[in-house]
């Protein structure tokens, strides 16, 4: 009699040990204990797909689907994060070797630099490389050509990189200088895609190829750059070995070699030597060049045994220039570390001058927000940016799309533009931020006031439609009153129906009209009957308690944005908080609520007009 299982055993324990097995019998990727939930959760999508309902129906189609199964289980669980310009610290050695590589490759006699990115994921290693190379080498040697060998063992993967497409928000991690002309808008179901041009694709070339077995497919090739990153983590020792040896068979002999950051191939048994931050070469004598040598091409290749000197200082010295304290923390906390330095910071475009005046020859860039008191990141870049100014990479909730502000921002001499994102999400774009204020320091003397193709084929004025099916909420108190009216004055065109909502200041409507009806161009009214229909391009003026849960029930279906300035009540709050499906714009004032976990954003009411006045245009 056999003995029953454990009540409490993981049914799928047999069914994710038996598919690890699998994927790393042919792709070598070791599947264990702390990758078994990923496991798990992509097995259930895949036998939801194929309409089987437990482990054992799925242990039996694979015993009887084998080849076609594994091919599908490799796809499915072999990693596929990536993006563009990941570790940019690569990219950056690779620009400092450029010349000597170039030189290299003349001196063979040929005048094509050749890459290979292994394990390339869906492509956007590729691109990036591409993008990089298109900008930089014309500089160095117009002469000079590039191919780019992208492989992977995932078929789909390689599918995907072949076609080069991908969503807009994907390459707007990419610096401005190489997204350039490159990428082109699709049109109609897929107008929110891009696509890459000729101008990078033709460079590229993707193949399916096993890491474990491409020596015995890639034939006699060589490369003088060889990117294979963040994929030895899910190999063994021994494994990772053998991978090695075999990338620096079909490496030049003065070629670098790229791994992951975090995966040093230190304390292996390979004979190579690390010349940068995860990059190696191969281990050979420098030769002195012969007196007889009487051609270039008889000088011996010099190999790149030596760290190169990067044209960055050692540490990037930043000025952060934004009106909300919070962002301003969250900043110093994305560049408190050893090669970033905040040495200031302004509230407004008039503070930031001042200071700017004082630390001249200090500062290396700048990060600045637009909407800000005073004086805003616009007006700012248009009355003092010039040559001498240090370069400037705009941070603003602004979209990169909006022609009044982004656009003009870069316009005006930005380097470059980050969608700044929520409070709670800043520190996971710290190495988008990071990367682009690099970008913007080493090209300093080569960027230009411009704006992408791919920028101008998306930019669009914010304009509300429908303004009838949209509706706003406005929690204040008097207090608040001036930044309300100021709110008031940068919106543009057509306004649905804004609902200000005082708390316990039901006396003094009548005076709170009497003011804002001098000071906005539009009509104001004091709300009289919470059943009153709301006319779009009104202001109305009301009680809280009184006509927050008529208007409620009476909007709910509506599209709707509600901002509170300042603070509002707890009583108040978990009204609010009903409202789900509104957007929340709470103002930065550096207090905890009940608010804060919930809302859209915190951020400072400068930002309040532009962010409700997007999100309203949607439809």
């Amino acid at each position: 009699m056999g003995v029953a299982k454990s009540m409490n055993e993981d049914p799928y324990e047999e069914l994710v040990e038996k598919v690890s097995g699998i994927v790393a019998r042919i792709s070598g990727n070791v599947l264990g204990e702390k990758q078994s939930l990923m496991v798990q959760t992509r097995i259930k999508k895949r036998m939801s797909e194929l309409g089987l309902s437990t482990p054992e129906k799925y242990i039996a189609y694979i015993d009887s689907h084998k080849d076609k199964e594994s091919g599908v289980l490799v796809s499915l669980l072999t990693t596929h994060h990536t993006f563009f310009f990941r570790e940019f610290t690569h990219f950056e050695h690779l620009k400092e070797n450029l010349p000597r590589l170039i030189s290299n490759v003349k001196a063979r006699g040929e005048n094509t630099l050749k890459i290979w990115s292994a394990a390339c994921s869906r492509g956007q290693e590729v691109y990036s490389l591409s993008m990089f190379l298109n900008f930089y080498l014309p500089k160095l040697d117009p002469t000079m050509k590039f191919t780019i060998l992208g492989s992977d063992i995932d078929p789909e993967s390689v599918k995907i990189g072949a076609n080069g497409v991908y969503h807009r928000r994907e390459i707007k991690s990419v610096p401005m200088n190489y997204l350039g002309d490159n990428w082109a808008r699709g049109t109609g179901e897929i107008s929110e895609f891009v696509k890459a041009k000729k101008s990078i694709s033709n460079n590229c070339t993707f193949k399916v190829y096993n890491l474990l077995n491409f020596h015995k497919e890639m034939g006699s090739e060589i490369f003088d750059v060889i990117f294979c990153r963040n994929v030895f983590i899910y190999f063994k020792s021994h494994q990772i070995e053998e991978i090695t040896n075999n990338f620096f068979k079909h490496l030049h002999e003065t070629g670098l070699f790229y791994s992951g950051i975090s995966e040093s191939l230190g304390g292996l048994n390979l004979d190579i030597a690390n010349v940068g931050p995860s990059v190696y070469a191969h281990k050979v004598e420098v030769v002195e060049p012969s007196a007889e040598a009487s051609t270039p091409a008889a000088a011996p290749l010099t190999p790149a045994v030596s760290q190169p000197k990067l044209s960055m200082p050692s540490k990037l010295r930043v000025f952060s220039i934004d009106d909300s304290s919070s962002i301003l923390t969250l900043l110093k906390k994305v560049f408190s570390t050893d090669d970033f330095e905040v040495v200031g910071t302004a509230c407004n475009g008039i503070d930031a001058r001042n200071q700017l005046k004082d630390l001249k020859g200090k500062v290396d860039v700048v990060t600045l927000d637009i909407h800000m008191p005073e004086m805003d990141g616009v007006t700012y870049l248009e009355t003092y940016h010039d040559d001498d100014h240090p370069p400037v990479v705009v941070i603003s909730s602004a979209s990169r799309e909006d022609s009044d502000a982004a656009m003009r921002c870069l316009r005006a001499g930005a380097a470059d533009f980050i969608e700044k994102p929520a409070l709670n999400n800043l520190m996971e774009r710290g190495e988008e931020i990071k990367t682009k204020l690099r970008v913007a320091y080493i090209d300093k003397n080569l960027t230009k006031a411009h704006v992408s193709t791919i920028d101008k084929a998306f930019e669009k004025e914010v304009a509300i439609e429908k303004v009838e099916e949209k509706f706003r909420v406005i929690v204040s108190s008097l207090s608040d009153q001036k930044k309300v009216v100021k709110y008031f004055h940068e919106l543009h065109g057509k306004q649905p129906a804004t609902l200000m909502l005082f708390e316990g200041q039901d006396n003094l409507l009548a005076a709170i009209q009497e003011e804002l009806s001098d000071k906005l161009r539009f009509p104001v009214e004091i709300l009289d009957s919470v059943d009153a229909k709301l006319e779009p391009g009104k202001v109305y003026l009301a009680d809280f308690k009184k006509a927050f849960k008529p208007a409620y029930e009476q909007h709910k279906d509506q599209k709707s944005s509600i901002l509170v300035f300042g603070q509002c009540s707890s009583h108040s709050a978990e009204q609010l908080l009903e409202w789900s499906d509104a957007q929340l714009l709470i103002e930065d004032v550096g207090v905890s609520s009940s608010l804060n976990e919930v809302a859209t954003d915190i951020v400072p009411t400068t930002s309040f007009a532009y962010m409700s006045s997007e999100y309203l245009s949607r439809d």
